[in-house]
C-alpha cells in the first residue's frame, strides 16, 4: 500500500494546517512543528509505503501508520497501488465518474475500484418506457457494463414527451429492441439483451432474474395493478435488490427494496384501494381515504409525466442503482420511499415502512 493524497489543498495558519478538499468541509490540524506539513506533502507526492514515509520523516513506523489511518478515515487518501490500472481510452471515457468518486474513496477501495464494479455489474430493466427510458442512459453512462431490457410496447408519438431514447423513426417499432440499439450506439462494450414480453406474475420473473442473474433489478412498469408485489416477491426470493419510480397525479416516488436489510413491499400498510384489508375500514379518517381513492380510481387516469419529472424520478432511481451497484453510500431509499411534490416546489420528504414480523413474503427479516 502507497497512501496517496486527494486532490486537496492545504496552508499553515499560526501552528495549525488547514486542509480543504470540499469547500463546506475543512480540516485543521495541531502543527506547530511542521512535521504534519511534511507528512502531507509527502502522501501528495504518493509512490510512498508507511514505512518509508517513517523513514523520511524520522518517526516510528506505528505513528505514521496511525496518521495515515486518521486521515483516511477523513477520507482523504487513495492507496496508489489501486490507481493508474485503467486503459487511457477507459480513463478518458469515465474522467468524471473517476472525479466524483474520488470523493468516497479510501485506501481499501479507489475511484477506480468504483469504476470497475460498474463495470462489472448487470441491471434487469423492467420497462423501457417513461421512467427507465431516463435510467437507461444514466446507467451506460456510469459504466454499467451489461443490461438486459424488458418491455412489451411500440413507440408511440405521446411517447415523445418523456422518452428521448427514440426517434421519429422509431415510430411502430418495438421499445424495448430499439432501447437495446442506442446501447450498442452509446457504448459498444456494454452486454445488452433484450426481452419483448409481457409480465403475467412473479413466477416469470423468478425464473428471468434466476436466468440473467442481475445485481439489481431496476422496475419502471405500471401495470398491471400487482406488478409491484410480483417484482418485490421474485427479487427478495432471489435476494437481489430493486429500485421502482412512478408518479401519481402531482407526486413522484422513489423507492427500493434490499432484501433482508429493508422492508419489502409487501409489508407496506394497507392499500385504500382494498378496504378489505383495514381492520378498521369504519374509522373516519381510513374510510376517507378508502371513498378518495375509489373515485380517484373509477375513472381512466391519463399518464402526466412530462419530461421533467420522468428525468427528475428517472436520475434519482439510476442514483439509487447506483448506491447499490458500488457501495459508495448505503441505499437512501430502501424501505424509505422519497416522495417529490411538483405541485410544491419539488419539495421531498421521505417516509419508512415498518417491518412487518408476519410479511408472507421477507418474514420481516
Amino acid at each position: 500500500m502507497r497512501p496517496r493524497l486527494k486532490g486537496i489543498s492545504w496552508e499553515r495558519v499560526g501552528d495549525e494546517l488547514r486542509l480543504v478538499y470540499d469547500p463546506r468541509d475543512q480540516l485543521l490540524l495541531a502543527d506547530p512543528d511542521g512535521t504534519v506539513e511534511k507528512l502531507v506533502g509527502l502522501l501528495s507526492e504518493g509512490g510512498r509505503t508507511v514505512a518509508e514515509l517513517a523513514d523520511e520523516l524520522s518517526l516510528d513506523v506505528a505513528d505514521v501508520r496511525d496518521a495515515v489511518a486518521a486521515f483516511d478515515a477523513e477520507r482523504l487518501l487513495e492507496d496508489g497501488d489501486r490507481l493508474d490500472r485503467l486503459e487511457p481510452p477507459d480513463a478518458e471515457r469515465y474522467f468524471s465518474n473517476l472525479a466524483f468518486f474520488e470523493s468516497f474513496s479510501t485506501l481499501d477501495r479507489s475511484r477506480e475500484d468504483l469504476q470497475r464494479r460498474l463495470r462489472e455489474s448487470h441491471v434487469l430493466v423492467l420497462g423501457t418506457g417513461g421512467l427507465n427510458s431516463n435510467t437507461i442512459p444514466h446507467l451506460a453512462g456510469l459504466g454499467v457494463g451489461a443490461m438486459t431490457l424488458l418491455d412489451r410496447d411500440a413507440v408511440e408519438p405521446r411517447n415523445f414527451a418523456r422518452q428521448y431514447l427514440y426517434r421519429t423513426e422509431d415510430i411502430g417499432a418495438r421499445k424495448v429492441e430499439r432501447a437495446a440499439a442506442w446501447v450498442r450506439a452509446f457504448d459498444p462494450a456494454v452486454q445488452v439483451e433484450w426481452v419483448e414480453a409481457d409480465v403475467a406474475g412473479p413466477e416469470q420473473l423468478v425464473e428471468l432474474i434466476r436466468r440473467v442473474r442481475p445485481d439489481v433489478v431496476a422496475s419502471g412498469i405500471d401495470r398491471p395493478k400487482n406488478i409491484d408485489l410480483w417484482v418485490n416477491e421474485a427479487c427478495v426470493r432471489n435476494g437481489v435488490p430493486f429500485v421502482r419510480g412512478g408518479m401519481s397525479v402531482t407526486t413522484g416516488t422513489v423507492w427500493s427494496v434490499n432484501p433482508g436489510v429493508s422492508a419489502c413491499r409487501a409489508c407496506v400498510p394497507a392499500d385504500p384501494s382494498n378496504p378489505a384489508d383495514f381492520p378498521d375500514p369504519d374509522d373516519p379518517v381510513i374510510a376517507g381515504a378508502i371513498a378518495a381513492t375509489r373515485l380517484f380510481v373509477s375513472r381512466p387516469q391519463p399518464n402526466r409525466g412530462i419530461g421533467p419529472v420522468a428525468g427528475l424520478l428517472g436520475a434519482f432511481g439510476a442514483f439509487e442503482v447506483l448506491r447499490y451497484l458500488t457501495g459508495f453510500e448505503p441505499p437512501a431509499y430502501a424501505g424509505r420511499p422519497l416522495d417529490i411534490d411538483f405541485a410544491h416546489g419539488c419539495a421531498t420528504s421521505q417516509t419508512e415502512w415498518p417491518r412487518d414480523p408476519a410479511c408472507a413474503v421477507c418474514g420481516g427479516r
